[in-house]
């Protein structure tokens, strides 16, 4: 389990473990996912709630933390890296890393 799932199944980290929508979105196009559609078939997230999730800009999205974890395991298998900061948040960014 990566350090970002880790945080997000902690039953205190509620709130404090997610990503901004700016942050989802801008993953999703580093992942290569051209769309929200495609992004909801690798992850299991329906499109309705990525497009939410995307539209709430800088805020943190209202979603559930298992599906933000859905979310982010599906963006870290396509190569995407986020990065904890020092209070352990995943709003310290994102980076991408070709594998292989």
């Amino acid at each position: 389990m990566t350090d970002a799932l880790a945080l997000m199944t902690e039953p205190a980290g509620q709130g404090s473990c997610m990503l901004t929508g700016h942050q989802i979105a801008a993953a999703r196009r580093l992942a290569g996912f051209g769309s929200q559609r495609s992004l909801a078939e690798a992850s299991g997230v329906s499109e309705p709630t990525i497009a939410r999730a995307e539209a709430a800009k800088g805020e943190f999205p209202k979603m559930e933390v298992p599906l933000m974890a859905k979310l982010v395991k599906a963006l870290e298998v396509a190569g995407v890296e986020f990065t904890l900061d020092a209070g352990r948040t995943l709003a310290g960014g994102v980076s991408f890393r070709r594998r292989g």
